[in-house]
């Protein structure tokens, strides 16, 4: 416990390199590999590849969705247990999330196998792009344990106090992953197919390390000899938490379809292909806030519970900080080196790079305070306040933007879809601002009252 308990004694900045370094490596890691992934289908396939995985990403994103919910909702009320030194509801909540996990996986696969075939053919698209889709989909479809519970038990196993212990396992996927895509890919030929049976495996070896921390009795949080447990108030709490991050992702997954539809509709499916291209270099400054974002929640989570609020915002300003000088040196960069980054991904298609050059210098107007939102909807998610963490995120990643995407084509044509990101991202910007400053005040209004 003493790994725990050094959350509200042991100084701040050395909390935040200890807990936020590990957590940046680990999300950078998964963001190298899913580069990765990208630069073998458009070197080996080419447009058409990119496009058609693309395409399949949703599919991804909403199974992942389901792995991000029971991660942040379970991480967080586990380290707000621990903060109140109530550890038998620690490893209550932990054996509930492993049982949720196991039911909703079984659930997804069975229900996702079954409806793929039929969902794709409605989208109407050529025979050759349509068989990358659903060849990539299907695989995920089966691997979908896999994902749920390595994406789930990350968070978890960071909150029991191990970043470190996150950060090694999350660089052996990512090892394992790039060999599995160069064998898969480059030497058996298997194009997308084998892409997504990378991503399964590597989650898949993740998944059984996270769980080996977890019934090795190394951990604090302990499973004890019966870990299947199901507790159906602390799965609505789980839910609840979890949430915010939740509508995130999945908003990110709906969102996708509709900029794939509508790059369709103003353009063809190399516009697709270059949206895709745009996702993953943006994915990879994405993780790099991420790690922030997570890396300072068991602090903030833990110290909420332990009522020791001047540290919690100590915590929240440097991560805030952080993350805007990180804004504007990767807008920057961007705004300098754009072809050289998209070059990386296809350096012979002209019409790609050129057709990718304009959505990336346009999206990177997102990119400059994206960061700074996203750790403040973190600080929501990590203090239990559901309710204003799932409007923030559904504000940015779905109500704003989603009128965006559809009118401001009809007057800017294909640009339009690529400003709607833009426009959201600010819009939200501000709300964000303006629940953060009512918050502080809050809480400030209460200590006065407690001094009184």
């Amino acid at each position: 416990m003493k790994q725990v308990k050094k959350l509200e004694n042991e100084k701040i900045n050395n909390l935040m390199i200890r807990y936020v370094i590990p957590s940046i490596a680990g999300t950078v890691i998964i963001g190298i590999y899913g580069i990765i992934d990208g630069i073998f289908i458009g070197r080996t396939i080419g447009a058409e590849g990119l496009a058609g995985v693309t395409f399949s990403f949703p599919v991804l994103i909403a199974i992942s969705s389901i792995g991000v919910m029971i991660g942040a909702g379970s991480s967080a009320i586990i380290s707000i247990s621990l903060g109140k030194k109530d550890y038998k509801k620690a490893s209550c909540i932990l054996k509930t999330a492993l049982t949720y996990i196991i039911l909703i996986s079984l659930i997804i696969t069975c229900f996702g196998y079954l409806l793929i075939d039929p969902v794709i053919s409605f989208m109407n698209l050529s025979k050759n792009l349509e068989s990358y889709v659903v060849g990539y989909s299907k695989i995920i479809i089966l691997g979908a344990i896999a994902q749920i519970f390595a994406i789930s038990l990350d968070p978890i196993l960071r909150n029991d106090g191990f970043p470190k212990k996150s950060m090694i396992i999350l660089a052996l996927m990512s090892i394992f992953n790039i060999i599995l895509d160069y064998i898969l890919i480059v030497v058996f030929n298997f194009g997308v197919m084998g892409a997504a049976a990378a991503t399964v495996l590597a989650q898949g070896l993740g998944s059984i390390l996270y769980l080996k921390h977890f019934l090795s009795g190394k951990s604090n949080v302990k499973i004890g000899k019966n870990s299947l447990f199901l507790e159906f108030s602390t799965i609505k709490r789980i839910a609840k938490t979890g949430f915010s991050p939740f509508i995130m992702e999945l908003a990110f997954g709906i969102l996708m379809i509709v900029h794939n539809i509508q790059f369709m509709r103003y353009g063809s499916p190399l516009d697709v292909s270059a949206y895709g291209i745009v996702i993953y270099i943006t994915s990879f400054l994405y993780m790099v806030y991420l790690g922030i974002s997570e890396g300072v929640q068991p602090l903030i989570s833990y110290n909420h519970g332990a009522k020791k609020f001047n540290r919690v915002f100590e915590i929240l300003k440097k991560a805030v900080f952080v993350n805007a000088i990180l804004g504007i040196c990767s807008f920057l960069m961007i705004l300098k080196f754009p072809n050289l980054l998209i070059k990386i991904f296809n350096p012979h298609d002209t019409n790609l790079i050129t057709t990718t050059t304009i959505g990336l210098e346009i999206h990177n107007f997102a990119i400059l305070i994206m960061g700074v939102s996203m750790v403040l909807m973190m600080y929501f998610l990590a203090t239990e306040q559901p309710k204003i963490a799932g409007f923030l995120s559904l504000g940015r990643t779905l109500i704003f933007i989603l009128p965006a995407i559809i009118l401001l084509p009809i007057y800017l044509g294909i640009k339009g879809i690529w400003w709607a990101t833009v426009f959201s991202e600010y819009l939200s910007f501000i709300i964000t601002i303006y629940f953060i400053t009512k918050e502080f005040k809050k809480i400030k209004y209460e200590k006065l009252n407690v001094k009184k």
